[in-house]
């Protein structure tokens, strides 16, 4: 019976001391569990706090961004819109220029015509040499004298020799010619041209001629001429005004008739050769609107 109640007793207090033991087990487990809870939401709030704080800056760099934007587009807005005036003043001091040069041509035909009209188409008088008294005729006081005028020769004559003072000069013919293709008579503004380039072709209006009689030949559906005439233009006169505008018509030309790769080319070479004419920029448009 001894024996059996002190088992009994040990028994009980190894329960009791495991109850006790289990439950400051249990105590420290919460304890760290409290803790490790503690701890995590001091990270989530420390990292919503570092979140908030991103979120933040990028708010502010969009509506940064945004505004940046906002006067880049303002600011290309602006540079595009003097771009814009530059080139309108550019093209109407060309057109002023254009205009100017024509009236001094005009000026310079009318200045030629008066000349031609008031320079004296006389033939000049024949002289007989002197006689020494000793050697002259001696005639009776009765005696009529007779003088016979020897009518010029042709084949001698100064006056005739020389230029006919009543041919049109070098701007008088180009007005004229001009003034046909303003009529609408293309045939004779290009035969008008044609004489002009044939007698004055260093004249600084020989470009300007030549590209006119590409257009009368262009209005005269003559297109193969026509763009051989234009080829000519900015060959034989790479400094006129005129050859920018030739060389964009030729490439027109070229394409109607089906070469689209030669059309490129020659509108590659108008960007080269002329980059800050109206028609490079034209043909910029074009390249890129036809690019394969």
């Amino acid at each position: 019976m001894t024996a059996a109640r002190l088992l009994c007793l040990t028994l009980g207090s190894a329960a009791v001391s495991a109850c006790v033991a289990s439950k400051q087990d249990v105590l420290l487990l919460q304890t760290d569990l409290k803790a490790m809870r503690a701890e995590y939401a001091y990270r989530d709030s420390t990292r919503r706090v570092q979140f908030d704080s991103v979120i933040r800056t990028m708010v502010i760099l969009n509506d940064s961004l945004r505004g940046l934007k906002g006067e880049i587009a303002s600011f290309q807005g602006n540079v595009l819109g003097d771009l814009f005036k530059v080139r309108d003043g550019l093209i109407e001091i060309r057109s002023l220029t254009g205009q100017s040069q024509s009236r001094i041509t005009e000026l310079r035909a009318e200045l030629e015509q008066r000349n031609s009209q008031s320079a004296p188409a006389t033939v000049p008088p024949t002289t007989t040499p002197p006689t020494s008294p000793s050697t002259a005729p001696v005639t009776s006081p009765a005696a009529t004298p007779t003088t016979s005028v020897k009518p010029a020769d042709s084949s001698t004559s100064p006056a005739m020799s020389a230029p006919a003072t009543g041919a049109p000069g070098p701007n008088q013919l180009y007005t004229m010619a001009l003034d046909q293709l303003r009529r609408g008579s293309t045939s004779a503004a290009r035969a008008g041209f044609t004489d002009f380039l044939a007698q004055y072709p260093q004249h600084e209006r020989a470009g300007d001629a030549q590209y006119y009689i590409a257009e009368t030949l262009e209005r005269d559906t003559k297109a193969l001429d026509a763009e051989a005439a234009y080829l000519s233009v900015y060959t034989r006169f790479p400094r006129s005004e005129k050859a920018p505008t030739a060389m964009f018509k030729r490439s027109a030309l070229l394409r109607t008739q089906g070469k689209a790769d030669k059309a490129r080319e020659v509108l590659d070479l108008l960007v080269k050769t002329y980059p800050r004419s109206d028609e490079a920029d034209l043909a910029r448009e074009r390249l890129r609107s036809t690019s394969p």
